[in-house]
């Protein structure tokens, strides 16, 4: 994935221009319904496809158009939201990284990682969370 970070930066004021001039004021509710909403919408076109793949089935190819709106559509809601509540989205992922890190150093993992081992970590962490 390559993310080039002038142009990110462009499509992000020429969202929030596009709801602007239209005179789209949304509220955070709305907003993050409208996220939840587009996830599932995503989800969608992955969906029964663990299903196929256990009944050795084929699976129906995906429309790469189709998915890349979808993603569109939550990062457009996503930048909206963000706007609305003031959240400078850098500064969130910076914190979120570093709290990320501190839950789950990458000392910890030696490569390995499955569903049993991140369920277990994430319970080791919630209970020195609840001791706090």
């Amino acid at each position: 994935m390559k993310i080039d970070g002038e142009k990110l930066q462009d499509k992000v004021k020429a969202i929030v221009r596009y709801n602007t001039v239209r005179g789209w004021v949304q509220e955070p509710e709305d907003l993050s319904k409208s996220i939840v909403l587009e996830s599932a919408e995503l989800l969608e076109h992955f969906q029964w496809d663990a299903s196929a793949k256990k009944l050795k089935s084929k699976k129906k190819p995906k429309d790469m158009q189709e998915i890349e709106f979808e993603v569109a559509d939550i990062f457009w809601y996503l930048i909206i939201f963000c706007k609305v509540m003031k959240i400078d989205l850098v500064k969130a992922l910076e914190k979120k990284m570093k709290h990320n890190e501190e839950k789950y150093p990458e000392s910890m993992f030696k490569g390995e990682h499955n569903s049993k081992f991140y369920h277990a970590q994430k319970e080791k962490y919630r209970a020195a969370k609840k001791q706090k």
